[in-house]
């Protein structure tokens, strides 16, 4: 376990696709950092460095129960982005049933995957980003649980050699 400076964790696992490892981050988002995702998106994995990008497997995201978030508005989904809130978006998870339960609940987000639980037909990926969790559009107005992310990704260099 490697320890990082935004206060997640990174595993290694042995298994591997052509040598890329799978890896694994944890973070935890406060309940006052959920508030205001909109304007102010938390970084969930920093950069992996010049030549490469991360490349998510799949996350799971856990709200713990606690008072039901109020006030999510349509489009107000949890989206994993690369660098900040106008990056890329890799995975989104629809915040009604979910956040807005007052009981814990548990969502798993398969490799690149939208809101609608589709697969995206294809990423452009950027080199060299970190992933933030980003809420789409506006502010949720109220709760008090926080969400752990969890993410399995690989670190998958930008250029192919032939």
């Amino acid at each position: 376990m490697v320890w990082t400076t935004n206060d997640a964790y990174v595993r290694q696992f042995p298994e591997t696709l052509q040598g890329i490892p799978v890896r694994m981050v944890e973070k935890q988002i406060t309940a006052a950092q959920v508030l205001t995702l909109n304007a102010t998106p938390v970084t969930v994995l920093a950069s992996p460095g010049a030549g490469r990008f991360i490349l998510p497997e799949f996350t799971i995201i856990y709200k713990s129960a606690g008072t039901a978030y109020a006030g999510i508005a349509v489009g107000e989904d949890l989206a994993l982005r690369y660098t900040n809130g106008s990056g890329t978006i890799l995975q989104v998870s629809e915040t009604t049933g979910f956040l807005d339960q007052a009981t814990a609940q548990t969502r798993v987000l398969n490799g690149l995957q939208s809101a609608a639980a589709t697969a995206l037909a294809e990423l452009n990926p950027t080199a060299n980003a970190a992933v933030v969790a980003h809420m789409l559009a506006g502010e949720i107005i109220t709760g008090n649980s926080p969400i752990r992310i969890r993410m399995f990704y690989r670190v998958v260099p930008s250029t192919l050699t032939v």
